[in-house]
């Protein structure tokens, strides 16, 4: 168990509705919520996790709240999201707002660590039909909102055109299904003379595996049954795909030549440097190679679809906004959250990200319209359409995370076959669901 894990399971015992709040209570009472306020004025700490210009320009918009609403006082401070959320909501002195990636949001909220949001939502007026396609469910395990998302991502494949041409392949025709990509990663790999790896041409990545399980027409989780089936046929076929590019690669062959690979938002960047010539990667890639590589000739590739006649579906990710258990001033609270999440406010700031704004009237805002009609335009459609979806919001969001890591590089190894390797996957992860399910008290299956 890591040191993440067991903040996790006190905060469980600290902040469960059913038998932590007496004492949570108690701390309270004896330190407060964030700051002290005087009467006339009420002062909120907003931890957020955005640094360098995004993280002044999120900054900024706080300044902006601030000079327009004279009873409240935002106090910013940037954090890496972790240890230290969990370690002041246990000592119950935790900041009135904060950010936590989408994984912890269930695992956390469902422990009784953050407000429910659902009464401010509703009071605002908004529902589902607000959002985009796959964001109202978005990190809800039971019927509770316990976040808003701040800004959404889209995963696709990133290639280079000059490498695409240098091949033999016509970049204006990238592959369009499984073969071809396959094809496509062998004609753009480069090894010398004794076969160490001099270029990738493309491999997936272990903690997304899930995006091409979906596009073999599997699925990882039955939300109504509460039960894996990560250990399907389709989701076998998917990991074999994906460990026989491995296995091609060699293991270790492949681990050596990324330990070469540059900082990842920097010039050096592998792909920048041609040392990948096709890479899975988020749409604020668009504006990290305008800062970075200007020159870089690329174009976009949508996950394909290995599901005859069926639209091939990518990853959305990201994270929350959430009120912790305990704030003082919960209205004062959601009254800036309410600010930040509004179409205006979301769409400069989401176009500052090169992210997708979750509600859908913050798309036809004019500080997005640049951004509306960039490159950007392909990784909106996919959300539209409905074809970018979430992984299934689990309160074992971290354990999920390593063994589904775990178990995929075992296969990708040849230390297991994905047949053996992922009902293992599967038996682990229902297990340790059920236990959280008993510890937290949710016997009652979902509905």
């Amino acid at each position: 168990m890591n040191g993440l894990q067991r903040i996790f399971d006190t905060a469980r015992a600290i902040c469960h509705p059913q038998i932590g709040l007496t004492s949570f209570a108690i701390l309270l009472m004896m330190t407060g919520c964030g700051n002290r306020q005087a009467d006339s004025l009420i002062e909120l700490t907003f931890w957020h996790a955005w640094g360098g210009y995004e993280g002044k320009y999120l900054e900024d918009l706080v300044r902006e709240f601030n000079d327009t609403h004279t009873q409240i006082r935002v106090k910013p401070a940037f954090f890496i999201i972790g240890d230290k959320l969990m370690a002041a909501i246990a000592g119950g002195i935790p900041p009135d707002i904060a950010t936590v990636w989408d994984w912890m949001l269930p695992t956390m909220g469902e422990a009784g660590c953050f407000l429910p949001l659902n009464d401010y939502l509703q009071r605002a007026g908004l529902g589902p039909e607000d959002y985009l396609p796959n964001v109202w469910d978005y990190g809800m395990f039971s019927e509770k909102k316990f976040g808003v998302p701040t800004a959404l991502n889209v995963w696709m494949i990133f290639y280079n055109k000059r490498l695409f041409t240098e091949a033999g392949l016509d970049p204006k025709s990238p592959p369009a299904d499984i073969a071809s990509l396959t094809e496509c990663a062998r004609r753009l790999t480069r090894r010398d003379a004794t076969g160490k790896l001099e270029r990738i041409g493309f491999i997936p990545e272990f903690q997304y595996s899930y995006i091409w399980m979906w596009n073999f027409g599997g699925d990882l989780y039955d939300r109504e049954s509460r039960h894996f089936i990560i250990d399907s046929p389709e989701n076998v076929q998917a990991v074999k795909w994906i460990a026989s590019l491995y296995r091609e690669y060699g293991i270790d062959n492949y681990r050596r030549f990324v330990a070469t690979f540059g900082e990842y938002d920097s010039p050096n960047n592998p792909f920048y440097k041609e040392k990948l010539a096709m890479r899975e990667d988020g749409q604020w890639q668009i504006s990290f190679i305008r800062h970075n590589a200007p020159d870089l000739d690329y174009g976009l590739i949508p996950f394909v679809s290995a599901v005859r006649d069926r639209e091939s579906q990518s990853a959305m990710t990201g994270s929350f906004w959430v009120i912790p258990e305990g704030c003082r001033n919960p209205d004062a609270a959601w009254t800036f959250l309410s600010w930040l999440i509004a179409p205006a406010q979301s769409a400069r700031f989401a176009s500052t990200l090169y992210n997708v704004p979750p509600l859908r009237a913050a798309l036809n805002d004019p500080a997005y319209a640049d951004v509306y009609r960039s490159r950007m335009r392909v990784f909106i459609d996919f959300l539209l359409e409905g074809r970018a979806r979430p992984l299934p919001a689990l309160p074992i969001g971290q354990f999920f995370y390593n063994e589904f890591n775990n178990i995929m590089e075992e296969i990708c190894s040849g230390a297991l076959e994905p047949e053996a390797g992922l009902p293992i996957l599967d038996n682990r992860l229902q297990r340790e669901l059920d236990r959280s399910l008993r510890h937290l008290g949710i016997t009652e299956e979902h509905t």
